[in-house]
């Protein structure tokens, strides 16, 4: 969720017009906290869920063919035209640090909208009437939000927009990705560098296999989103108060779930059970948890190249980042993994943003959860910013990445436990015997094998090159 200057009033620091009514002013009375406000993403969800229940309602019989087609339009003047609701995002101001429910920003888009379709009303030679005044025609309460309420639009605008960024960004920008490093692990498929376990040197392995594990993980993690999402297309609509959908027409909440399916292109349904669905927050704790999953993945592929690429004099240099600015004010000639830190920093966030999730999701009470601003503010947030920081990480960092051959090579030439690959062969017992006397000597594994008259340079050489991974079959790397 992200921070939108000037979007955060006060009573005497509104647009030039208003359009909300009494409910959204007290709630700036009374929350003026902090300076986050709802993204307009998740705004445009709860609209198009107006919209969708207008459509319903009237279905239905329970709206007026006139109060029907005010309401939509409406509804289509804020997120139809991008200019429009551009305009009108001033409407929409209230802190994220609010009721638990979200009533109250609930509330704030129904005023709006009534605001708009009695206007509406006013050019079609109706009196519409104004939003505070009785003779209103529409009614924020009674006509916006006929066969609703805020506990069970709001959690289905919650996984709305979560399931939206999903497919609009987050998996885009995470096979951006992993297109990259598959580039790099084809490019670099024939050249072996030193594995390393307990930051300590360990046998050969391909340069590609590096890239093979980065891209599995990926997958992995790919794979976790998707099955969570499964979870977010069910919606709590149709629930009302409780789960038990009072007040609204037995099959209301199939009909708006249908109805959003087809705007998004997404596989809305309502929910299962709707009790489960208005009082508590699984299915985000599940989407929460693969984010955090995939954030551990980007860590560590991050300290990976941060590592391989350190010194360049003084490090392991294996690695070449691209240099795209200044690494220091004091230091010139400076490269440093910017990318590789701003991607670990967002990692940390999306840590942090998950306990809060947890914590959260964990505490409703009885039949609904009061966490629902803070949980979606900061599964958004996660989602955004690893979204921006993967196409980031990929286009400035993976994608220019060089590797420094020469030092790779020196580094395989003094790597002694390059013997293990020989023990099947000639033994453990001898294998222990050359790396001793390459040790004590400092001298190469071939040359100790020389010098104990077991093989030539040449021959153990010869012997070493045909087990190394790339001689041999390949594998899924």
């Amino acid at each position: 969720m992200s921070k939108h200057v000037g979007r955060n009033h006060q009573d005497n620091d509104k647009p030039s017009e208003v359009l909300w009514g009494k409910q959204t002013q007290l709630s700036l009375r009374f929350f003026n906290i902090g300076s986050h406000s709802f993204s307009l993403l998740f705004i445009e969800c709860l609209i198009n869920i107006k919209r969708a229940c207008a459509e319903a309602n009237h279905d239905n019989g329970l709206l007026s063919e006139e109060n029907y087609n005010a309401i939509l339009a409406a509804c289509d003047e804020l997120v139809l035209d991008e200019h429009l609701f551009n305009e009108y995002a001033e409407q929409f101001p209230l802190s994220v640090w609010q009721t638990g429910s979200g009533t109250q920003t609930n509330m704030n888009v129904n005023e709006v909208i009534s605001t708009l379709a009695n206007r509406h009303l006013d050019k079609g030679g109706i009196k519409g009437g104004d939003l505070n005044s009785s003779a209103c025609h529409i009614h924020a309460n009674d006509h916006v939000n006929k066969s609703q309420s805020s506990n069970d639009v709001f959690p289905s605008a919650m996984h709305m927009v979560v399931a939206s960024l999903s497919q609009q960004r987050l998996l885009p920008s995470l096979a951006h990705l992993q297109g990259k490093l598959r580039d790099k692990q084809i490019a670099f498929s024939s050249v072996m560098t030193v594995g390393r376990t307990h930051l300590m040197d360990a046998l050969p392995m391909p340069v590609s296999g590096i890239f093979s594990g980065y891209c599995e993980q990926l997958r992995q993690a790919e794979s976790a989103i998707n099955e969570s999402l499964h979870g977010l297309y069910q919606l709590a609509i149709g629930g009302t108060a409780v789960g038990g959908g009072d007040n609204a027409p037995a099959h209301f909440g199939p009909q708006v779930a249908l109805k959003l399916a087809n705007h998004y292109l997404l596989p809305f349904k309502t929910a299962d059970n709707k009790f489960a669905a208005v009082s508590a927050q699984d299915a985000l704790i599940r989407y929460s948890s693969a984010l955090k999953q995939l954030a551990s993945v980007l860590f560590k592929i991050a300290n990976d190249v941060k590592l391989l690429a350190s010194g360049p004099h003084c490090g392991l240099n294996e690695w070449q980042l691209p240099t795209n600015e200044a690494g220091s004010s004091i230091m010139p000639g400076k490269v440093n993994p910017t990318q590789c830190e701003a991607l670990s920093m967002v990692c940390l966030q999306v840590f942090g943003n998950d306990l809060t999730v947890s914590l959260a999701a964990s505490n409703g009470q009885l039949q609904l959860n009061t966490y629902r601003p803070v949980i979606v503010h900061n599964i958004m947030e996660s989602s955004e910013l690893l979204s921006g920081a993967m196409t980031s990480f990929a286009d400035n960092c993976i994608d220019g990445l060089e590797l420094n051959q020469a030092q790779i090579n020196t580094h395989l030439s003094q790597n002694l436990s390059t013997i293990a690959l020989l023990s099947p062969i000639i033994g453990y017992d001898i294998c222990a015997q050359i790396l001793k006397e390459a040790s004590n000597k400092h001298i190469s594994l071939a040359a100790a094998a020389q010098q104990l008259d077991l093989y030539s340079q040449d021959e153990f050489e010869s012997l070493l090159r045909s087990q190394l991974p790339l001689n041999k079959t390949p594998n899924n790397a």
